[in-house]
């Protein structure tokens, strides 16, 4: 309890386990691949990120995974056909103040992916080639597992002196 301008505060606190941000940084990702299509058109490509694992290093994050695309194209019978793929990809990202430890906490955001493709169509039979090039861009945040002491409730009392003096009249 504390004296406040003839108040008394009390205030009730707890010990919490949180994450505290040591620093976040965007990766960004530039891959470029082909694959054999026999295709004569591509309607779409869809991308997203797959799974990824995340190394943490003295100053910097290594982050492994892989990128699965969703292939929509029309092949030479005008049927629309699906194929899917994976690409591996590896970045480093460099965090300054980030240390290894079981206290550490990797988190990974997705801003945005794009991929720009070529369809180079066969000849006589053989399957065309598809080449693309794909752009991520990733918010890699490092968080480190802390306890903090957060005050809340808060209480304020008006100061009352019991010790003060009533003097009390009997009768006129």
């Amino acid at each position: 309890m504390g004296n406040l301008n003839n108040q008394y505060v009390s205030m009730k606190t707890e010990r919490l386990k949180v994450l505290k941000v040591v620093g976040e940084k965007v990766a960004q990702v530039v891959l470029e691949n082909e694959v054999c299509l026999d295709a004569v058109k591509i309607d779409k490509i869809d991308a997203m990120l797959g799974p990824f694992e995340d190394h943490v290093f003295k100053n910097k994050v290594v982050k492994q995974g892989i990128i699965h695309k969703q292939i929509f194209y029309v092949d030479h019978d005008n049927i629309v056909r699906h194929m899917s793929e994976d690409v591996p990809y590896m970045l480093t990202v460099d965090i300054p103040n980030v240390r290894p430890g079981d206290h550490v906490d990797v988190q990974n955001y997705l801003q945005d992916i794009d991929v720009d493709y070529q369809l180079i169509p066969g000849c006589s039979g053989k399957p065309g080639t598809l080449r693309q090039k794909i752009v991520a861009h990733i918010l890699v945040k490092v968080s480190e597992w802390t306890q903090v002491d957060v005050v809340t409730d808060v209480k304020v009392f008006p100061r009352i002196n019991s010790m003060k003096r009533i003097s009390v009249r009997k009768g006129y």
